[in-house]
C-alpha cells in the first residue's frame, strides 16, 4: 500500500540531472518540496521514450470503474487486469520519492511513520500511467509484498525500480523487478499532522509528541 509519500528535494532540475532526464522548464519552475503528496495531487514521474528519459507531471491516481480512484496496483496481477493491462505493456513509469508513509493504531488514533532510504537519496517507485478522473495524465503505484521494515506496519509496500533496470522498465518489454531487500529502509514515527492531506510542510516530518513516542516504542 502506498497512499502518501514525500519528495523533499528543493531543486527538481538537479534531480532530473541525477537521473539523466529532461524536465519541462515550467514544471521545474513550479516545483516546491513536497512533504505529504496525497491522492489527486500532481507529481513528477519519470517516463522513457526511445532511450531518452523525461520528468513529466501527472496526477496521483488513475480513473477506475465507477469513478473509483486507483492509487495502487498489485504487481502480481497487474499485467492481466483490464484496468492496468495496457499501461503494463506500454505506459510504465518511475515515481521519484524520498520516503513514504504508513500508519498503525485504531482508526480514531492513526499514528504515522515515515519510511525512507537508510543511506539517503531518492527511491524510484514503479508505476503505471493512464488517465486521471478529470482527464490528463495520471499514475498508480505498483505494490509488492512488504520487506522487514515495512512489514511491521503493513503487508504491502511500493515496488522499487533498481537504477540498473530503469531504462528497461521505462521502455520495452517489462523486466522482472526484484523484491525490495530488507535493510534498505529506515522507519521513524512522525507528526500526526501527516494525517491531514491539507498539511504539506516540513513539520510533517517532525517527531510526534513525546507521550505518543513512548506509546509507539
Amino acid at each position: 500500500m502506498c497512499g502518501r509519500f514525500t519528495l523533499t528535494v528543493a531543486d527538481l532540475a538537479a534531480l532530473a540531472r541525477e537521473w539523466a532526464a529532461e524536465v519541462d522548464a515550467a514544471l521545474a519552475a513550479r516545483w516546491r518540496p513536497r512533504f505529504n503528496v496525497a491522492p489527486g495531487d500532481p507529481h513528477p514521474v519519470l517516463r522513457g521514450r526511445g532511450g531518452a528519459r523525461r520528468l513529466e507531471a501527472a496526477a496521483f491516481g488513475l480513473a477506475g470503474p465507477g469513478g473509483k480512484l486507483l492509487l495502487n496496483a498489485r504487481v502480481e496481477g497487474a499485467a492481466g487486469r483490464p484496468a492496468f493491462r495496457e499501461a503494463w505493456a506500454a505506459r510504465r513509469a518511475a515515481v521519484p520519492a524520498d520516503g513514504f508513509y504508513e500508519w498503525e493504531g485504531p482508526a480514531a488514533d492513526r499514528r504515522p511513520s515515515w519510511l525512507h532510504p537508510r543511506a539517503g537519496g531518492t527511491l524510484l517507485l514503479a508505476a503505471l500511467c493512464g488517465d486521471a478522473p478529470g482527464g490528463g495524465p495520471a499514475f498508480a503505484i505498483l505494490t509488492t509484498a512488504a520487506n522487514a521494515e515495512v512489514g511491521r506496519l503493513h503487508d504491502r509496500m511500493p515496488l522499487l525500480v533498481p537504477p540498473a533496470l530503469l531504462d528497461a522498465w521505462l521502455d520495452g518489454p517489462p523486466p522482472a523487478l526484484p523484491a525490495p531487500a530488507d535493510g534498505v529502509l529506515a522507519v521513524r514515527p512522525v507528526s500526526p499532522r501527516v494525517n491531514s492531506p491539507a498539511n504539506d510542510d516540513a513539520a510533517c516530518l517532525a517527531p510526534p509528541p513525546e507521550p505518543l513516542q513512548r506509546a509507539l516504542f
